[in-house]
């Protein structure tokens, strides 16, 4: 275990100087060179700071192959495209989970509130959700969901591989899903269960 090569590395990387990682952290120049000498380590209330400035994980910083792990980091974020969608993605250090859609306690549902004001009729976005989620908000958008989702409503377009719960699904176009658990308020034009392949008006 290196951390002081490791954030010469990721300094040297992102173009910084040594007065310039200082100044972000609080710290003279001179530490910054202990650490990356080795000489010296990083107080331990700086390694969140430390790994937000790079855009890593605190185990990242840890890495034996620095390299390696930024470089499957920023493979995994390719995949992820800029195009405004909320995506709610469990990750264990710098790798995104593959989850399954079945809930055990290596895979435990995240907890999450969406802004209020994300929630106003006038704002719609889209969700996509890699892993379990349970919300007490509202979404005003379309979801995508590859796990599971229980939320307390859906003004949108829905599609799921996993499982969805809500208290009231409000679709102008279709729902798509492999099981909808304990919907009082189902309305929809078209919907396809996965399941059974049958499509319901």
């Amino acid at each position: 275990m290196h951390i002081g090569n490791n954030i010469k590395f990721l300094r040297m990387k992102n173009q910084f100087t040594q007065e310039q990682i200082a100044e972000r952290l609080g710290v003279s120049y001179q530490a910054v060179s202990k650490w990356e000498t080795n000489a010296n380590t990083p107080d331990i209330a700086l390694l969140p700071e430390i790994a937000a400035l790079f855009h890593i994980s605190i185990d990242a910083l840890f890495s034996d192959d620095i390299e390696s792990c930024i470089t499957s980091c920023d493979e995994n974020m390719k995949e992820i495209k800029d195009d405004g969608v909320i995506r709610i993605v469990q990750m264990r250090g710098t790798q995104i989970l593959k989850v399954t859609p079945v809930l055990s306690p290596d895979q435990p549902p995240i907890s999450i509130a969406f802004p209020l004001n994300c929630n106003d009729r006038t704002q719609y976005f889209k969700v996509e959700v890699f892993g379990h989620v349970i919300s007490d908000s509202a979404i005003n958008g379309d979801v995508c969901c590859h796990q599971s989702i229980e939320c307390a409503s859906i003004n949108g377009d829905v599609c799921a591989q996993g499982d969805v719960k809500a208290y009231e699904i409000t679709s102008y176009g279709k729902i798509i899903c492999n099981q909808i658990k304990d919907c009082c308020h189902l309305q929809c034009p078209d919907i396809t269960c996965t399941q059974n392949g049958k499509s319901e008006t």
